[in-house]
């Protein structure tokens, strides 16, 4: 990028540099004692042990006695009976007491923090603020603390920042005024800097809802800036997660475009090199700030700080990975956003942040040869790393701005874990020259000459379709504009009962018009017609089974890798309908934006897992000459597929598909709730070439057509989804023999659940709390994988209700079609009966409802009569033998159990008539082992969420009275729509096999 001019100027600055931080020496890197020293040398030469100190490092802070920190130091480091010599010579594990070693540990953990962290408060940091202005650095200061999970929380955070900005403001003006710190090129600037992260400021940041996070956000921000304004004080807005950068971006525009603020040119935002469009975030602001602000703005250049998280999210999410992956690139393309910053002065200001010897090196030659005064650029590095170089830019008049943090230590732990990995990193400069003594010419390396281009991973297997990602417009777009086209087409009038969408039987690819019509209203708006169901009877459903009969074995008989290829490209036509199919969740069921969306892209996912699966289910079992044995599967014959209406497309589709694939005949019964979004996929598969007679749509009633199907005599397995009454009743109808049945019916049942999270006493409450309010309250809990109890240890219970009640009293309920919601109504009255009955017998017996959620306050749903909803409940504590704590209520209504250990929480756990999912959160190996083992679920989730599996990586169902048969989305889940079949020849002719020669 650089030429040879330019480069031998950059060595020659490194090299200074370089040669001044020798002379320093006696300064060390990490200002480290001895205790932190080794920590770290050890974490550098031993990549296992870093990975478990971090961890420890993590926990630590939730440890309230001796014996806890005794036991997880065990647990983490303990081999062969013997912990690392740093504990044995730095603690003497083993010969103190446990009050003893946790005071030690104590001290020297809160010694570590304090490297990195100045102090719990502005406060408590002014002391190492006046020292370090006297030494010529200046401060950004940042507040940490737990995530915001509440609109309670949100509102703690901004009085703390209107607290730091006000007093840090008020100390400001007994500091004496420092040239290089307090004024640029053009005069005085704000000796107070502070920088403020906009997800700590409002709780409920939805990407879907795009223009009221956005409005949300300007709002808790406005009167931050306006303050900082009005006391002289520099905000800069620091920048998270990829998901909130464009977000981010806009909230600062539109804010700095404000009347009282447009003028103010001491804001600043953040851009992360590490990400691959950060180059065209730069230019866009300098175009911003030429034609419409007028007023420059400061630039915060960093490499980034979530590269892990960036990285692990877009490989779970199959999105596109907005980072570099390789250091050099990353640096190369430091370097040519520091190039343009500089060349965009006086529009765009640089504050350089970094510790890397090449990145300071290159914006300083290129200030000096673009003529950019000194004062106008300002180095930044983080407080508690990189001493030396900071000494040697100050001595140079370098203005010099440490990044500080100010925080109680353990929500600060996050951030305390991030410096600790930056430091010990093996790539990063700090390890490179002050640990490696790496030679100076690979510390000056131009990254441009080690440039990698990133090769695209091309998954020859199964992938998961991703999910929408909402921070595009062009999805937030195209899925609104589907919902209005399909309200449009259901009526000019949300309340004219004679429209609605016609959902018609389908058979032998014939539609059939009754006169039995079943109204199907959107359970937001009870007046307004989804579907007008036309529900066929026993006679349409003995002309489906009749014509299944009959091709069932032409399909049987089809090749493998038709029927495979009749799935792909079902999956396409799903993919092609993907936001008409979501709007239709949306408004016949109930599904938010999000739930719908995951719904359609399970139903892709099926079609092709089942696609790729089908082809492999041959296998050679022996192994002798002379013979062939060969271990294969044939269809059974015609399947009943009953599914559900909570997952109306996903279920329906994956059941039907894996009988398809196999060689069965499908007759598909939908729930009557959900019977038009069965009309659509019928139409689609119908498209895709499925021959008409292998596939037949009845619309109609459990207790007619289903009970029909299930006794049938020709019907020859049944696959259903639902609940744990039905699932029964099939199974007792279907293991009696109708006469003329020449086959013993086989069923794969998936029924629901009682599921449970424990919370453990070390547990992060910041996931565990957002992991519960997911698996709870998203649609409303009517998943059969719903967490509908939260086992909770004695000794962290009330912190725990204490975070979760506000965090769900914030959370928005309202019209599913409603991108803010993040939940909408239950699907019928019937189900609002249902759960209601179990609140209002839950309050009759006292039973403590410690949520007290008004339906009525929520702003942002019309009116509530008009549709099934009902208010989140949270009861506690429970008795676990309640009735809350043991039947299925498919709703949202959660239930906290407090024990005293985690032996009780397992026992309480598992004593319910279920078993499908479950889970833990704990930081403990050893309890989390003891889950394993103990815990007696289908799907057990460790330290996440428990709902949302994910098409062959969760393989989902359960055992108990959850299920039978194999798991949905499992290398073995098709087996149950076939017989196994082994054909053994005898390969031997007159004394030869054709094997041997």
């Amino acid at each position: 990028m650089f030429n040879k001019s330019q480069e031998l100027n950059i060595k020659n600055i490194g090299s200074k540099l370089l040669d001044t931080s020798k002379s320093k020496s006696n300064v060390s890197i990490f200002n480290k004692d001895w205790w932190y020293g080794n920590m770290m040398d050890w974490c550098m030469q031993k990549p296992e042990f870093k990975t478990k100190m971090f961890r420890f490092v993590d926990v630590f802070p939730y440890l309230k006695t001796g014996e806890e920190i005794i036991k997880h130091l065990k647990e983490y480091f303990e081999e062969d009976g013997k912990l690392p010599p740093l504990f044995q010579w730095g603690l003497g594990v083993g010969k103190l007491a446990p009050g003893i070693l946790s005071s030690g540990l104590n001290k020297n953990m809160a010694g570590m923090s304090k490297m990195f962290i100045t102090g719990a408060n502005g406060e408590e940091a002014l002391d190492y603020l006046n020292k370090s202005r006297k030494s010529s650095v200046g401060f950004t200061i940042d507040l940490l603390g737990e995530a915001t999970l509440s609109e309670e929380e949100a509102n703690a955070y901004k009085n703390r920042y209107k607290d730091l900005i006000i007093k840090l403001s008020e100390a400001s003006k007994s500091w004496s005024k420092n040239s290089i710190l307090d004024s640029n090129e053009k005069g005085e600037i704000p000796s107070v800097n502070v920088s403020i992260k906009m997800t700590a400021l409002y709780s409920q940041i939805k990407l879907e809802s795009w223009e009221v996070s956005l409005a949300e956000i300007k709002n808790a921000l406005r009167p931050l800036f306006l303050l900082a304004k009005k006391h002289f004080v520099f905000i800069n807005l620091d920048m998270e997660q990829y998901d909130y950068k464009n977000l981010s971006l806009q909230v600062f525009k539109e804010l700095l475009l404000e009347d009282e603020l447009k003028d103010y040119p001491h804001f600043g935002i953040v851009i992360q090199a590490y990400l691959k469009d950060s180059l065209n975030d730069l230019k866009s602001l300098e175009q911003w700030i030429k034609k419409e602000r007028k007023t420059p703005i400061t630039i915060r250049l960093v490499k980034g700080a979530y590269w892990d998280f960036e990285v692990i999210k877009s490989s779970q999410e199959n999105w596109p990975c907005p980072v570099y992956t390789n250091k050099s690139e990353t640096d190369a393309n430091y370097e040519k956003c520091t190039d343009f910053l500089l060349k965009s002065y006086p529009n765009l200001y640089l504050a350089l942040a970094s510790h890397n010897l090449r990145s300071i090196s290159v914006a300083l030659t290129l200030a000096k040869e673009y003529n950019i005064p000194q004062k106008a650029i300002e180095i930044q590095m983080l407080y508690g790393m990189g001493e030396p170089i900071k000494s040697n830019l100050v001595l140079d008049n370098y203005r010099l701005r440490e990044y500080t943090t100010v925080g109680d230590p353990i929500p600060g732990m996050a951030y305390l874990v991030r410096r600790l990995l930056e430091n010990s990193s093996n790539e990063g400069f700090i390890k490179a020259k002050f640990i490696d003594n790496s030679d100076e010419s690979l510390l000056l390396q131009s990254p441009h000459s080690l440039e990698k281009k990133e090769i695209e991973k091309k998954s020859s297997g199964f992938v998961n379709t991703a999910l929408l990602d909402f921070s595009l417009a062009i999805n937030r777009n195209n899925l609104q504009t589907a919902i209005d086209k399909l309200e449009k087409k259901l009526s000019s009038s949300l309340f004219d009962k004679k429209t609605g969408i016609n959902a018609l039987p389908i058979i032998n690819g014939e539609e059939f018009k009754t006169n039995n019509i079943l109204i199907r209203n959107n359970p937001s708006h009870e007046k307004q017609v989804i579907t007008k169901v036309n529900l066929a009877d026993v006679n349409l459903a003995e002309q489906a089974v009749n014509m299944a009969s009959k091709f069932s074995n032409q399909w049987a008989n089809t090749d493998v890798k038709k029927r495979s290829a009749l799935l792909k490209k079902l999956a396409e036509l799903i993919k092609k309908e993907r936001f008409n199919l979501s709007a239709y969740i949306i408004l016949e069921v109930g599904k938010t934006w999000a739930e719908a969306d995951a719904d359609v892209a399970e139903a892709i996912d099926f079609c092709l897992y089942y696609a790729d699966l089908a082809l492999n289910t041959e296998i050679n079992v022996s192994n002798v000459s002379g013979e062939s044995s060969v271990y294969n599967f044939k269809a059974k014959g015609l399947c009943a597929v009953i599914s559900p209406w909570n997952f109306p497309l996903a279920i329906l589709t994956g059941m039907s598909v894996a009988a398809l694939v196999t060689g069965n005949t499908v007759i598909m019964k939908p729930a009557e709730q959900s019977s038009g979004i069965a009309y659509e996929l019928m139409k689609l598969i119908l498209q895709a070439g499925f021959p008409k007679s292998s596939i037949h749509l009845l619309l109609g009633t459990g207790e007619e057509v289903g009970e029909y199907l299930v006794q049938h005599k020709d019907v020859r397995q049944i696959a259903f989804t639902g609940s744990k009454e039905v699932g029964l009743n099939i199974l007792q109808k279907t293991s009696s023999y109708k006469k003329g049945q020449s086959y013993n019916k086989s069923c794969v049942i998936e029924m629901g659940g009682k599921n449970a999270l424990i919370i453990d006493s070390d547990a992060d409450l910041d996931q565990a709390i957002q992991a519960v309010i997911k698996s709870a309250f998203s649609f409303q809990g009517q998943k059969c994988s719903a967490c509908s109890r939260v086992i909770i240890l004695n000794s962290i219970y009330d912190n725990f209700i204490q975070r979760l009640i506000p965090a769900v009293k914030s959370l928005v309920v309202s019209d599913a079609k409603n991108p803010k919601a993040f939940a909408g109504p239950v699907v019928d009255k019937q189900a609002y009966d249902k759960i209601m009955g179990f609140i209002n017998r839950a309050e009759q017996k006292g039973i403590n409802n410690l949520l007290k959620y008004d339906l009525e306050k929520q702003k942002f749903t019309d009116n509530f009569k008009q549709g099934f909803f009902v208010p989140f409940c949270i009861f506690g504590p429970v008795d676990p033998q309640d009735e809350l704590c043991q039947d299925e209520i498919f709703g949202p209504i959660l239930s906290l159990i407090k024990v005293e250990n985690l032996e009780e929480a397992i026992k309480v756990s598992n004593d319910t008539s279920f078993a499908l999912t479950g889970g833990i959160f704990s930081r403990s190996p050893a309890n989390i082992e003891k889950a394993k083992k103990e815990l007696q679920v289908g799907n057990l989730y460790i330290n996440r969420d428990i709902t949302g599996a994910l098409v062959g990586r969760h393989p989902f169902g359960g055992f108990k009275m959850s299920g039978l048969g194999s798991k949905a989305g499992s290398p073995d889940y098709l087996k149950e729509f076939m017989n196994p079949v082994c054909v053994t020849e005898n390969l031997v002719r007159q004394g030869f096999s054709p094997d041997l020669l």
